[in-house]
C-alpha cells in the first residue's frame, strides 16, 4: 500500500513581504489559532524554500502547502534536549481518495520559531512510521524512528484555502474542515546522535482534508 507520506506530504508538503516578516517575527504571546496571516506566510516560506539548501527547502515547502490548504496557525511548545521553545504550530491530516473511496492517510505537524529560518521542524506520521525534517541553526536533516500519538478532535467549519506560488504543489481537495488534534511526538535527530526533539502532548490547530490521489498499486 502506498502511503500518503510518499504521495503528497513529502513532495507537496514555498518575495519576502514586510507583512510576512512582521507576522513571523511577532511576539511569543499566546494567541488563538488564525488564518489571517496565511497569505503573507506562504510567500515568506516560499522565499525561504528558494533561498536555502539541504533539507530546508523540503520543510519550508511543506509549511507553505499546509498554510495554502487553510491550516490555522496556533502556538505551542517543542523541546530540544529538554529546553522548551515557544513556537508557531499547525497540523494537517490528509486522506487519500481514489475512485470515491479513501485508501490511506497521513498526518503532519509543523512547528517554527520566529521567522522559521533558524528553528523549524515537521513531524510526519504515516501508519506506524514517524519521520522528521528539521532545520536548527546551520543544520538540516531528515530523521527516522520517531514516535507519535495523534488524537483527532471534532470537525469544524470548512477550510479557507489560499493561493500559493506555482512551485508549491497543492493537492486537489475533495473536502476540507478545521480539525484540531491532541498530538505528542518525539524523535532523536541525526540517526540517534541527537539532539532529542519532542512536541509534548498538546492541542494543535489543524485541518482534515480529503484529496484526490492516484490509486494504490496492485
Amino acid at each position: 500500500m502506498r502511503r500518503i507520506h510518499s504521495i503528497r506530504i513529502r513532495s507537496a508538503l514555498p518575495l519576502i513581504a514586510a507583512a510576512a516578516v512582521a507576522l513571523a517575527c511577532s511576539s511569543d504571546s499566546v494567541t488563538g489559532p488564525s488564518t489571517r496571516g496565511n497569505a503573507a506566510l506562504i510567500l515568506h516560506f516560499d522565499s525561504l524554500k528558494n533561498s536555502t539548501s539541504g533539507e530546508r527547502p523540503g520543510i519550508y515547502s511543506q509549511i507553505a502547502q499546509m498554510l495554502a490548504l487553510g491550516a490555522p496557525v496556533g502556538t505551542g511548545t517543542i523541546t530540544i534536549d529538554g529546553v522548551p521553545k515557544h513556537v508557531h504550530v499547525i497540523g494537517v491530516r490528509l486522506i487519500g481518495v481514489s475512485e470515491g473511496a479513501p485508501f490511506d492517510s497521513g498526518y503532519a505537524v509543523a512547528a517554527w520559531q520566529g521567522d522559521g529560518s533558524d528553528t523549524a521542524i515537521t513531524f510526519i506520521q504515516s501508519g506506524a512510521v514517524v519521520t522528521a525534517i528539521s532545520a536548527f541553526g546551520d543544520s538540516s536533516a531528515i530523521s527516522f524512528g520517531g514516535t507519535g500519538s495523534v488524537v483527532p478532535g471534532a470537525l469544524g467549519a470548512s477550510c479557507t484555502s489560499f493561493t500559493a506560488p506555482g512551485d508549491i504543489e497543492i493537492p486537489t481537495t475533495i473536502s476540507c474542515n478545521i480539525q484540531p488534534a491532541t498530538d505528542a511526538f518525539s524523535i532523536t535527530l541525526g540517526g540517534g546522535a541527537g539532539p532529542a526533539v519532542t512536541l509534548p502532548r498538546q492541542t494543535v490547530a489543524g485541518i482534515r482534508a480529503e484529496i484526490e490521489a492516484p490509486p494504490p498499486p496492485c
